[in-house]
């Protein structure tokens, strides 16, 4: 491509001249950034991403942690204090607490598993069967269960427990354990006094009134078994079904005796026992009860039916002689008009009454609110209503809860509120290392304002479960957690629950010695 250029040549003459232009640069290169300096804008956006990911991840965090604080606060009323925290019989005021809820915590004895220790998933599985779905398996531990009652009696929003044995308790609970949940409800039943020992001395006498009214219990079922009562009658109301029964035999046992089956087979078995009341090996050396072993027997199962007997009698407010005791046990079977008669059981109904009852309540809890003048007339008509349909007498007047409480969900937020209060002590910690850690913290209300000291060393109680037959893997399990107790300073009591048919004299004795050099 060629150009042309005017020029004058001075005479005012222009002429034309052909220039071929300069040629043009090419652009110099950027030079590429060295390897140090694209690591640094790496660094600088990866640190910038990191840092808002982590933002964002604590905002969750914190918005989950103010989020099950409410719903804990919500649940329980916003009163978590425990009234057993009361000193010095300090008397404690629910209005100033705000209003309280009115329910009643359900406990579903039919399909409630009480074990000692879990086992593993095994034992959350739902029950084999086609109804499996309808009514799921509840697993819980002793300690468990006592817990959610303790904490159901301190608790102002749980007016009162209804325990649903239903056709009866699908699960079989040692006697051990019947006996502490007992004496958990007989803690709810006094929660409105207050004693040293809630759980051995509940002598009304010697109890010091509070504020509030008793809590009430209530236990329904179709039939009772012998050890079922006993666990029904610790609560305030026993109702039965009006076709139900009293099945009130007793403990009893039975033995299986081998020896004429092994005889007919040539089958001879060498033991070695010692004393006449060690009967264990009697299943294959006997064919029948030897006179030891029967009264071994005897007198095991009078002396339980003895207590419970008492306990029954003491729980109902009763005085049976041995004579009306051994009648009971001779009879049979008792109608629901039999056991109201004698005093075993309050009222018989139908069916269960919990949902007309709670029902009923709403509807005069509504009513009272819209119209306050009528709320007695109100009352009335709901007591008029309900007396109709079950005939019902004075086990109601003081129920007053308007809604029911599953024990799963009384349980799932008792989870929820330990483990907010074990964060609230980690960050409670937290706050005293510096003052903008606590500014921080208590303004998003993670601590409080004015965080108080934690004590830097806490005592403890170890508890130690020993729990089916005692052999080498047991002995060995029991062994190291004592061990790890002795080394521990701060552990100051060991509390040994042992829930066991027995087992090696070797493991046990291994066991019992390891006891001896923590006692030292």
């Amino acid at each position: 491509m060629v150009s042309t250029n005017a020029t004058n040549d001075g005479n005012g003459n222009a002429s034309a001249e052909n220039k071929t232009p300069p040629q043009q640069m090419a652009p110099k290169k950027p030079t590429p950034p060295s390897f140090a300096l694209r690591a640094r804008n790496f660094a600088a956006k990866s640190l910038r991403f990191g840092s808002t990911v982590v933002g964002i991840a604590v905002a969750a965090n914190v918005a989950s942690h103010i989020y099950e604080i409410n719903q804990v606060d919500t649940f329980f009323g916003g009163n978590n204090t425990d009234s057993s925290s009361d000193k010095e019989g300090t008397q404690t005021d629910d209005k100033s607490k705000g209003k309280s809820k009115k329910s009643v915590l359900v406990l579903p004895f039919s399909n409630l598993k009480v074990v000692e220790r879990r086992s593993g998933d095994f034992d959350d599985l739902k029950r084999l069967g086609p109804d499996r779905d309808k009514q799921p398996t509840i697993v819980l531990e002793a300690k468990e269960l006592v817990k959610i009652i303790h904490t159901a009696a301190s608790d102002p929003n749980i007016t009162a427990l209804h325990a649903d044995f239903g056709e009866g308790m699908r699960f079989p609970c040692g006697l051990g354990h019947m006996e502490e949940i007992r004496n958990a409800i007989r803690v709810f039943n006094e929660s409105h006094r207050r004693h040293r020992d809630p759980n051995t001395n509940h002598n009304p006498v010697f109890a010091m009134q509070r504020n509030g009214d008793p809590k009430q219990s209530y236990a329904f079922g179709h039939s009772f078994q012998w050890n079922e009562y006993f666990l029904a009658s610790s609560f305030t109301h026993v109702h039965l079904q009006s076709r139900g029964a009293l099945h009130l035999f007793g403990v009893t046992a039975s033995n299986t005796f081998l020896r004429s089956a092994l005889d007919k087979y040539g089958i001879k078995a060498h033991v070695f026992k010692h004393g006449d009341y060690k009967t264990a090996p009697n299943i294959f050396t006997e064919d029948k009860y030897s006179k030891p072993h029967l009264e071994a027997v005897k007198s095991m199962t009078a002396s339980l039916n003895n207590t419970i007997f008492s306990c029954i009698e003491k729980a109902r407010d009763l005085n049976f002689d041995s004579v009306m005791r051994k009648s009971m046990f001779d009879y049979g079977s008792l109608s629901a008009a039999n056991g109201a008669d004698l005093g075993l059981i309050d009222a018989m109904f139908p069916v269960d009454p919990l949902l007309s009852l709670l029902h009923a309540n709403k509807e005069v809890a509504a009513g009272e609110k819209e119209n306050a003048e009528g709320a007695t007339d109100l009352t009335k008509a709901k007591k008029a209503k309900l007396e109709e349909i079950f005939g019902l007498n004075k086990s109601f007047d003081k129920f007053v809860a308007t809604e029911h409480v599953s024990l799963v969900k009384y349980h799932e937020m008792m989870k929820k509120k330990a483990k907010l209060e074990e964060r609230r002590k980690y960050f409670t910690k937290l706050a005293e290392s510096s003052t903008a850690a606590s500014l921080i913290l208590s303004t998003i209300g993670l601590a409080p304002r004015e965080a108080k000291l934690l004590p830097s060393k806490v005592e403890k109680v170890a508890v130690v479960t020993v729990d089916g037959s005692i052999g080498s893997s047991l002995s060995y399990e029991i062994i190291e957690s004592l061990r790890k107790i002795r080394t521990d300073d701060d552990v100051k009591c060991l509390v040994l629950r042992v829930n066991s048919p027995g087992g090696s004299v070797t493991s046990s004795e291994a066991i019992l010695e390891e006891l001896k050099i923590l006692e030292k």
